[in-house]
């Protein structure tokens, strides 16, 4: 028994002797036999070692710990990150180095796939820290540049900032680089700034790509936007990144300081507007505001009187390269309402405003001021005639009193409009228009479809939480065929339809048609399919073909493709494989289809670390250019 005793308490008083000697670190160590020497605090472990640090499990026929230094020496060592019990993949070598919470090295490390010796290290190296570094390279094919490969290496500095280093390698075009910064300080501050320059081989243009995003909370109520993108050419985006839009014939560039009390919102704004010119194969400043003040204030109460209040005023100095010299612009508007309610169902507003604006010059030659006023009346009626049916019908009027004796009488705008609602458990449905009624002196209105601004109707399907349809129709009238049809249903299968990572298929189409291209449809389409947990399969496409609302003998038969695109994924438990293909028609008359593939294979970290900083979706959201 008193044997039994004192080797319960050798046992205790050395697990409380590592463990508060390492700070109280988790480790873990098994073996067949072990030695301690308290004098210089060091522990020998032989016999089927087994320990983990991190997501590294190792295993080694003989190990030493030395416990004031926290460092580990390991013979013959095996060690992964797969946790099976017999994993994909392992290292071997002779000594292995683990310092804990710190790092793993190794010399001569060879690699292993199941069994297989298939790779030889000269030197391995693992931070046992929060992981900071992230590298992602993909290598593939496309019809333009054979051989390519594109990645980025990217380092988290700190909780607040994330940087990125863009390396590039196309078989023609040579070495691209670039680099982006990534930077969130809480509420305070948040944006990015992201270059990249590749100097083509073949073509021997200079091509680049500069864009800045940064928003500031000076205070409660200041704030500071900066927005700005700058580029080489207009179609960099179509070759090398990833934005939804290809082309940039035009790019806007801003500067606004932001003042917002809750009631008001003042706005200081500097902005500059470039187009592309094809002749010069660049981008020209066509227009400046330098600067514009504004401010607004919120539907305001007035004291002691059943009226309601709206202020604006914004005055502006701009240039365009069209007209080549400044122009000052002022406005400003006035507006009261008064609603009444007359019944628990029925409301009256009414509003009466007045607004002015002043230019100082017409043109360049013609410098006298121009001064202009106008009022304004607003009628609105809503009526719920039952709990789920809304209606609203309303009248606008405006009229600039100078100008009584043009052909309108200067009459702005007098429009009639009304808008019905009706709201059910699973569907909401919605239709207005509006009826322009001015008229010139002495004119009739003989014919009201061709002043009606068109019938727009809206619906909002969803019978069940993983099935949505979205119906909107703009019907003209007087052309008696559809301004805009747009139809998309979404359905999405599994057990959380909010979470993608439990879902098992989902399908998305869409179908859309507009008048300014007639006899054409437009389909988007795309499905994603995960036949088990560790396969997803996704396809997407978009394409156009013949429709016509009137004469149907040709409909569904002239069929183009814009863009389709194949991914395949596969989740090999520590490993992951990615297969991607592109194939999309020319932007430009003369050049040929353009397609890509791509395949990448890598070991997967099981250190999950999520960063404000450097999160997919914020990405995604904000920075889309790569």
């Amino acid at each position: 028994m008193k044997i039994k005793f004192y080797g319960f308490f050798l046992i205790f008083n050395f697990t409380f002797l590592i463990f508060n000697c390492l700070y109280s670190q988790e480790i873990n160590i098994t073996s067949d036999r072990m030695e301690y020497d308290k004098l210089n605090s060091k522990s020998v472990f032989s016999g089927n070692v087994k320990l983990k640090a991190g997501d590294v499990s190792l295993s080694c026929a003989h190990a030493e710990m030395d416990i004031n230094k926290k460092d580990i020496y390991l013979t013959n060592a095996f060690f992964t990150s797969c946790n099976l019990d017999h994993p994909h993949y392992r290292y071997y070598a002779k000594r292995v180095h683990l310092i804990l919470e710190k790092e793993i090295t190794a010399h001569n490390v060879v690699f292993y796939i199941d069994d297989i010796p298939s790779g030889v290290l000269p030197y391995y190296y693992k931070s046992l820290h929060q992981k900071k570094l992230k590298i992602d390279f993909k290598h593939g094919y496309n019809q333009s540049e054979d051989y390519f490969s594109k990645g980025f290496i990217g380092y988290k500095f700190s909780e607040q900032f994330f940087s990125k280093i863009y390396l590039d390698y196309y078989s023609y075009k040579g070495w691209g680089y670039g680099i982006e910064e990534i930077y969130n300080v809480g509420s305070k501050m948040q944006g990015s700034i992201y270059g990249y320059h590749i100097w083509e081989h073949d073509t021997r243009i200079r091509r680049w790509n500069a864009r800045i995003y940064h928003q500031q909370n000076f205070t409660d109520t200041w704030s500071a936007q900066i927005n700005s993108n700058l580029a080489s050419d207009e179609s960099f985006n179509n070759f090398y990144t990833r934005d939804w839009i290809r082309i940039y014939r035009d790019v806007n560039s801003s500067v606004a300081f932001t003042r917002n009390t809750g009631t008001s919102t003042g706005r200081i704004l500097f902005s500059r507007r470039d187009v592309f010119n094809a002749d010069d194969n660049k981008y020209l400043l066509t227009g400046m505001t330098v600067p514009s003040i504004s401010y607004i204030t919120n539907q305001l109460k007035i004291k002691k009187l059943p009226l309601y209040y709206e202020f604006s005023a914004n005055g502006e100095k701009t240039w365009l390269r069209s007209e080549d010299f400044y122009r000052t612009n002022a406005d400003s508007s006035l507006k009261f309402t008064n609603p009444l309610r007359l019944t628990r169902k029925i409301t009256l507003t009414s509003a009466a405003g007045v607004k002015t604006n002043f230019q100082d010059r017409l043109n360049k030659e013609d410098t006298k001021d121009i001064y202009r006023w106008t009022y304004n009346t607003d009628l609105n009626l809503d009526i719920r005639s039952l709990n789920f049916l809304d209606h609203q019908f309303g009248y606008y009027f405006e009229q600039e009193p100078d100008k009584r004796h043009d052909d309108y009488r200067g009459v702005i705008a007098d429009k009639l409009r009304t808008n019905h609602s009706a709201y059910f458990d699973n569907l909401t449905v919605r239709a207005w228009t509006g009826l322009d009624i001015r008229r010139r002196h002495n004119e009739k209105i003989v014919n009201f479809r061709e002043r009606l601004d068109g019938i727009t109707s809206e619906l909002d399907y969803s019978p069940y939480n993983f099935l949505n349809l979205y119906y909107k129709n703009d019907y003209n009238v007087f052309y008696e065929k559809p301004n805009s049809v747009q139809l998309n249903s979404e359905l999405r299968l599994g057990p959380d339809r909010f979470d993608k990572s439990k879902e098992t298929a989902y399908l998305k189409n869409g179908f859309s048609y507009n008048r300014s291209e007639p006899n054409r449809l437009t389909f988007i389409g795309e499905v994603g399919l995960r036949p088990t947990t560790n396969w997803q399969v996704a396809y997407k496409m978009q394409s156009t073909f013949s429709y016509d609302f009137t004469e149907h003998r040709n409909n569904f038969k002239d069929y183009r493709y814009y863009e389709r695109s194949v991914n395949v994924y596969r989740d090999l438990h520590c490993w992951e494989a990615n297969f991607s293909y592109l194939d999309r028609v020319p932007l430009k008359a003369g050049e040929r289809n353009f397609y890509e593939f791509w395949f990448n294979i890598r070991i997967k970290s099981n250190l999950t670390y999520k960063s404000d900083t450097a999160d997919l979706e914020r990405e995604r959201k904000w920075y889309p250019w790569r």
